[in-house]
């Protein structure tokens, strides 16, 4: 049966607990956050605002009349969705590996 630990390193060292098979303590998965975290980044969706801005820049910008500033809210906009979208995917992929263990 698949088991998980959850605590704090400290200095940088984990100490799991004396009762684990060596089989288990070869399986260490060190998280940023905790599980909530993960399921809420999981679940993140990018505000309508911000979704329905980044149509109205997009269509603009095809039409090629985008204005500076426009463009660097669109290129804002487009850094903001590629950091949630990678943040989202990691998170899914970690909670994926825990399903499959099992947790």
């Amino acid at each position: 049966m698949t088991r998980l630990f959850e605590g704090f390193a400290k200095d940088g060292v984990i100490v799991l607990p004396e009762r684990l098979s060596q089989p288990a303590r070869c399986l260490v998965a060190v998280l940023d956050d905790d599980l909530q975290t993960l399921r809420a980044e999981a679940a993140y969706v990018l505000p309508e605002a911000s979704q329905q801005r980044m149509s109205e820049l997009l269509e603009k910008h095809r039409d090629s009349v985008l204005t500076d500033a426009e463009q660097i809210e669109l290129d804002a906009l487009g850094r903001e969705f590629d950091a949630a979208t990678l943040k989202k995917g990691r998170a899914l992929g970690l909670l994926a590996q825990f399903d499959s263990m099992g947790c």
